[in-house]
């Protein structure tokens, strides 16, 4: 999956918007069409992921657990 900017001149495909379409989603053959977004519609998108999907920070393997440090070494 991949989002580029549109080559071409194409209305949004969120229901209700008039815009041009600025960006472009591919699955590669799983839909059998790109889906294209404008600017506005894509940011209210990720908003709406971002409400659902939050990104969690990986642990680092070079810091100590609080639970394996010593006292001392605060």
């Amino acid at each position: 999956m991949e989002i580029n900017e549109c080559k071409h001149m194409t209305k949004c495909d969120f229901y209700g918007c008039n815009n041009l379409a600025k960006y472009c989603f591919s699955t590669k053959g799983v839909v059998k069409r790109d889906l294209c977004f404008c600017e506005d519609c894509l940011k209210g998108m990720y908003e709406a992921i971002a409400k659902l999907q939050i990104p969690k920070g990986i642990e680092s393997p070079f810091k100590l657990k609080k639970r394996m440090r010593r006292e001392d070494e605060k």
